[in-house]
């Protein structure tokens, strides 16, 4: 899990990186969960009219991709519920 610690930063949150092995085995799957906040009111705005809420991830998900030259293919879901809560 990564999580931005900065104080006064503009938002803030924190991303849960899965890495499950592909049904046929030769690759695997990502799941990233991002619960981020944006506490700025000017950045909020940016988010919601310019570059989207999920702009960022899924610029870095085309990234990561293209690095091992896979195709990607990007999913928004909820996110699994904990598992004491299955």
């Amino acid at each position: 899990m990564l999580r931005i610690v900065t104080a006064g930063s503009p938002f803030g949150g924190t991303w849960t990186y899965r890495i499950d092995p592909d049904a046929d085995g030769g690759g695997a799957w990502l799941q990233i969960t991002e619960n981020g906040e944006v506490y700025n009111v000017f950045f909020r705005a940016l988010a919601r009219f310019v570059f989207g809420h999920a702009g960022t991830l899924e610029g870095y998900l085309r990234a990561l991709g293209g690095k091992f030259g896979e195709p990607v293919e990007i999913v928004a879901a909820e996110p699994d519920p904990p598992p004491q809560a299955r």
